[in-house]
């Protein structure tokens, strides 16, 4: 079993299937890994080709739909959500996954002049991959529990609720078919001038030089085509991209184990600032 929905620019959101009255979904293509292209140079007197490199084609989804009920009116209905040339939304589950992508709404084609009324709607999406309904964190913290039965209370010895527990690695575990990007916030809670991560797998750093004071977030988006990073203190947004420090890479998430590193001021792990990694697993197909 599976179910379709979409939502468009304004945020209302239809759902296709278990609406048979409605709208009845006879067929769904471009749920399949994308066309990929690969681009190769011919050597003379060399058989075949060297690769040069390879990238996936956008995504091109395309809906077919019964229309039923009130045809005339359930057709301008579905125009309502399917609105050319604008953006949408598509939801997509099965009994595996849960997943989303973001399209443009091509074309919505309908035989008026038919007694069993079909539309068919055609979605490109230019970022191919689905992406997870929700997000996956990893944190550099944890809080652990410290209040246990029985227990007394001594107004000379406080006994502590729980404590924060740092690590020196942050473990990150990615399920997605290949790398992706992800948004790294960073907390301050002392005042800090440089702060740097480490990618344990691939030997990349990323390092910020910058008068952190107690209270700071920073937001670190390191999806393609997103990069940027961000200070938020007191409320305002502030963009601080000069204050990556050169060899800085913006880290991908490899496909399965990712390990972190970090240190403020040199300090390996050091509770001056926590660190949490938030991502989407991401498929090429369902």
């Amino acid at each position: 079993m599976f179910t379709a929905k979409i939502e468009n620019s304004s945020g209302d959101m239809l759902t296709l299937t278990g609406n048979e009255p409605v709208y009845q979904v006879i067929k769904i293509t471009g749920l399949n890994p994308p066309h990929a292209q690969i681009n190769t140079t011919s050597i003379v007197g060399l058989d075949g080709a060297r690769f040069n490199s390879a990238k996936l084609d956008t995504r091109n989804i395309v809906l077919t739909v019964k229309i039923n009920g009130d045809v005339e009116a359930n057709r301008l209905n579905l125009y309502r959500y399917f609105r050319t040339k604008e953006p949408c939304t598509f939801y997509y589950a099965n009994d595996t996954l849960d997943v989303t992508i973001n399209g443009y709404v091509e074309n919505v084609e309908c035989d008026l002049f038919t007694n069993n009324e079909l539309a068919q709607i055609s979605i490109l999406c230019p970022y191919p991959y689905f992406k997870s309904i929700s997000q996956v964190i990893a944190d550099s913290s944890n809080v652990l529990g410290l209040f246990v039965f029985p227990f007394s209370i001594n107004a000379t010895d406080p006994i502590a609720f729980s404590s924060l527990q740092t690590s020196v690695d942050i473990e990150v575990y990615n399920t997605s078919e290949s790398e992706t990007g992800a948004t790294i916030e960073i907390n301050v809670l002392d005042s800090v001038s440089a702060i740097q991560l480490n990618n344990v797998v691939t030997g990349d750093t990323f390092s910020l030089s910058y008068n952190f004071i107690a209270g700071d977030k920073i937001v670190i988006n390191t999806n393609k085509g997103q990069k940027s990073i961000t200070l938020i203190r007191n409320g305002v947004l502030t963009n601080i991209f000069s204050a990556l420090q050169q060899g800085s890479t913006f880290f991908q998430l490899v496909a399965g184990m990712n390990l972190f590193e970090y240190t403020a001021n040199g300090v390996a792990a050091s509770d001056d600032i926590s660190i949490l990694f938030r991502y989407y697993n991401e498929y090429r197909g369902v």
